[in-house]
């Protein structure tokens, strides 16, 4: 189990939440910079039926179960997943 902070790149999502994203560790990574080491970009996905109302480089914590699992998608390569995440707000 982990609590990871971090920054949102949305992979799958409607107009008004996120299902999939890329947790990634600084604002901007993945779009118009080289994307970060696969061993600093995680792939979340929520619990069904509890996306994140979010949007995109909203900065959030994410907890779960984490495991090394290798991804690859336009926006970058990930080298661990976190599925079923609870996923809130980033607070101090």
């Amino acid at each position: 189990q982990v609590r990871l902070p971090g920054f949102v790149v949305p992979l799958e999502m409607d107009a008004t939440a996120i299902t999939e994203f890329l947790l990634v560790p600084y604002f901007g990574a993945c779009v118009h910079v080289p994307p970060p080491p696969r061993n600093q970009i995680v792939l979340v996905t929520t619990k069904p039926g509890r996306p994140y109302p979010g949007g995109i480089f909203d900065t959030v914590w994410v907890a779960g179960q984490m495991r090394v699992e290798p991804f690859r998608s336009d926006l970058g390569e990930a080298g661990y997943r976190i599925e079923e995440a609870s996923v809130t707000p980033y607070t101090y």
